[in-house]
């Protein structure tokens, strides 16, 4: 499975599970495998791929 979960810069957690990211200008769209989702203002500053962790600066 190639989930991941998002963070704050802060290290709390948004959203796991996640399986699908939009970004439109500052407001991005978390989809996790349920189909749930979230939505969110703030700007994606790391993504580790390996450890399947994305950050977001709120």
């Amino acid at each position: 499975m190639c989930e991941s979960s998002v963070y704050t810069t802060e290290n709390s957690v948004i959203m796991e599970d996640v399986i699908s990211i939009k970004i439109s200008g500052k407001k991005i769209e978390l989809t996790d495998i349920l189909n749930q989702k979230k939505e969110l203002n703030g700007e994606i500053v790391e993504m580790d791929l390996e450890k399947h962790k994305i950050y977001v600066k709120i």
